[in-house]
């Protein structure tokens, strides 16, 4: 390897060394996110509160708490902005990171069994426990593998790239608490039949998919849910049985529905 560039990432160690322990899980769970990815701020804040990265701390909410979680990564220079926004009270809508330190933080996420990408060509030896599960665009795989590669009994968020399988809701992931489909691709109704077996998920997106336009009755025994987005659906109407989750917090729907129409968001 480049000496010069061996050099950049002794110094980039150093800076993840010198994380405090609070920002640097904050800072692994990033390598959950595929290269060159726009990572939207409230999005990976809303999934940090559903792992409960933090607590209240001296008179500040959970959330803000993690906002400035956030903005010290970004100061840090560990997460790079992407996106500036006059709208957005923190001035930053989205970030990204650096190949370099996405690949720190992959390598040291896997090193302490944190994250695992099933994706081609990757490794089938059996991962063990993993928290944090995310399926690529181009894995291949089959239910058999899936099940197989990692301990689904220990996974606590599942964040799917694209090409959905029936099989990524396992009655097995007993603990999971982020469920994150956000994207365009193949998700239809059918698909979300058995998304009440999840019964600790606390972060649910489908943001995106513009095919989906109703959400099963079953969604009622969700009863941790705290964030709901179904942003760029074609819901409008959601299931009666949502009076039941009574930790709900957010329900962002923007541009839900025909002609842009628009749901309840943020209750």
């Amino acid at each position: 390897m480049n000496p010069e560039l061996e050099i950049i990432k002794a110094v980039l160690m150093k800076s993840y060394d010198g994380l405090p322990y609070y920002l640097k899980a904050c800072f692994l769970y990033l390598a959950i996110f595929p290269e060159d990815q726009k990572i939207a701020r409230r999005r990976l804040v809303r999934r940090w509160i559903a792992e409960s990265y933090s607590s209240e701390v001296r008179g500040k909410s959970v959330e803000e708490v993690l906002e400035c979680y956030f903005m010290e990564l970004l100061s840090r220079s560990m997460i790079l902005p992407s996106r500036q926004s006059i709208h957005s009270r923190k001035g930053i809508d989205s970030c990204h990171v650096h190949d370099l330190i996405r690949e720190i933080a992959i390598s040291k996420a896997m090193e302490e069994n944190l994250a695992f990408t099933l994706e081609e060509g990757c490794s089938l030896n059996n991962q063990g426990t993993v928290r944090h599960l995310a399926v690529s665009s181009n894995w291949k795989g089959d239910q058999c593998e899936f099940e197989n590669i990692v301990d689904l009994s220990r996974v606590r968020s599942l964040t799917v790239f694209g090409n959905w399988r029936p099989f990524y809701i396992s009655d097995k992931m007993r603990l999971l608490r982020v469920l994150d489909l956000e994207g365009e691709w193949d998700l239809v109704d059918h698909h979300l039949q058995h998304i009440g077996k999840l019964v600790h998920l606390r972060y649910l997106s489908l943001r995106g998919h513009h095919t989906i336009f109703h959400l099963p009755n079953s969604l009622g025994n969700l009863r941790q849910l705290h964030t709901l987005d179904i942003s760029g659906t074609s819901i409008i109407k959601l299931p009666r049985t949502i009076i039941k989750l009574e930790k709900m917090e957010h329900i962002l729907a923007s541009g839900t529905g025909d002609a842009g129409s628009h749901i309840d968001a943020d209750k």
